[in-house]
């Protein structure tokens, strides 16, 4: 018996790692993009600000994907599905690197979301089946501490293969990890459905969400660029699209999203929270790279090494999570990683030197961790495990939506001040107050909605 309780500890931790893989290409390619889009620009003959596309199209493909993607799995197989996901993203990943202009990069970009958007809920589903209940909040928080080094690690690779490559060599490097990724979940992992799964596919859910999505972050990207009236309908129809989705969702049988599963007290008050916490990772990012480019004058390449500040906390936090976890509980835990996310961040909106920005990152890297690993397995373990794939799917795309959201109006927010440098440091600065917002909103929504959950639980 011993040697099969071995057997089945190295085959999970196996599964972890390869699924762990997954999304680690999936989280390190959106960030070490991000840092290295000036170079990008300027390769390409464009301005910075026309590439914002790259990111906030990939986004939305990611995000319109995620939303299906463990639907998909339920009815047609979730290891089947990753499998495909790991390709298209490989493919996609090669396409991107060889594009000759911005137009051809954006839309290789759309492209890559899609397969991302495979990737990330049904690594997290196939985990997800594959643990014990009593051991899931402990396995999944192991699986996105990999994903989070991703985070972690993605601007840190972007600046040293921008610097010594080529910022093409971003995508290139997927294609390894890729592979790997591929031998382990065909080799370590089992095909799983979800037997209720039936039905047809929700087309029209998909088409209101991503047309919703589009017109939010257009209206929000030209608040700065276009006459009030023109921005405003868009982004009031995005609003208006949005929510009629939501009606739509909670009146079909088979939605995309079901919006019935906030019904359940614990799953809206993880999705809540875990929203807040991914919008504030996201602006973080955006903010702590044009603070250290911008106003400190750090190269691409010493801007990414910068960021080894919050990469060890998050490396540290994602590993110590299930020990924490399991000594305090999911609920304190959350609560503190806003605390840490509000003051990380907080210290970036009062000062702008070197120091106190490295000690901000550093605290932030431990709130950005467990808020984005910790609401995932407190909102897929208040369903039954049969859903798993329709949890991780729906709190994914929640998450990863509002971030999307959060970064197009960081970005909006320091566009509305003067171009000089001067007006970039207050923009900057601005921005650095909304995120700390959004933090102290994330903490005050757990005291409110999340229920102390004890470890039996």
């Amino acid at each position: 018996m011993s040697d099969e309780s071995a057997d089945e500890k190295s085959g999970n931790f196996l599964l972890l790692l390869a699924a762990g893989l997954a999304q680690f290409i999936v989280c390190a390619d959106y960030f070490a993009i991000a840092i290295a889009l000036p170079p990008m620009a300027k390769d390409l003959g464009v301005r910075a600000i026309d590439l914002q596309w790259v990111i906030t199209g990939y986004i939305l493909a990611f995000a319109s994907t995620l939303c299906i993607a463990g639907v998909l799995g339920d009815r047609y197989g979730r290891k089947r599905l990753l499998l495909l996901g790991i390709i298209i993203f490989a493919a996609v990943s090669v396409w991107t690197g060889f594009g000759q202009s911005a137009t051809e990069v954006v839309i290789a970009r759309i492209a890559l979301g899609l397969g991302g958007g495979l990737l990330m809920p049904l690594a997290t589903a196939v985990v997800s089946h594959a643990s014990a209940r009593r051991r899931l909040a402990r396995d999944i928080a192991l699986l996105t501490g990999v994903a989070t080094l991703g985070q972690a690690l993605g601007p840190v690779l972007g600046g040293v293969l921008t610097e010594y490559l080529n910022w093409r060599w971003i995508f290139f490097a997927n294609v390894p990890i890729c592979a790997l990724a591929f031998l382990m979940v065909t080799f370590f992992s089992s095909e799983s459905k979800d037997p209720e799964a039936v039905g047809r596919l929700d087309v029209g859910g998909i088409i209101l969400l991503t047309l919703g999505l589009a017109a939010v972050s257009i209206g929000i990207d030209r608040i700065p660029h276009w006459q009030t009236p023109v921005w405003a309908s868009l982004l009031g129809g995005g609003v208006l699209l949005l929510l009629v989705f939501t009606i739509v969702e909670s009146l079909i049988a088979f939605p995309v999203i079901d919006v019935r599963l906030f019904a359940n007290r614990d799953f809206l008050g993880f999705a809540t929270v875990g929203l807040l916490a991914n919008s504030v990772w996201c602006s973080l990012v955006l903010i702590a790279t044009l603070q250290l480019q911008k106003v400190l004058g750090f190269t691409v390449l010493d801007a990414g090494l910068f960021f080894l500040f919050m990469s060890g906390s998050v490396a540290v936090a994602s590993f110590i999570a299930p020990f924490l976890e399991r000594r305090v509980g999911v609920v304190p835990l959350v609560r503190f990683a806003l605390l840490l996310q509000s003051i990380g961040v907080g210290v970036l909106f009062f000062v702008d030197d070197a120091v106190s920005l490295s000690i901000g990152l550093f605290l932030a890297g431990f709130g950005c961790s467990w808020g984005w690993a910790l609401p995932q397995a407190g909102a897929i373990r208040s369903l039954p495990r049969e859903k798993s794939g329709l949890a991780s799917g729906s709190i994914l795309t929640i998450m990863v939506m509002f971030g999307n959201t959060a970064f197009v109006v960081m970005a909006m927010v320091i566009d509305l001040h003067p171009s000089d440098a001067s007006g970039e440091a207050l923009g900057i600065r601005a921005a650095a107050g909304w995120a700390t917002l959004i933090g102290v909103v994330g903490l005050l929504c757990s005291l409110i909605l999340l229920r102390r959950i004890t470890r039996a639980a």
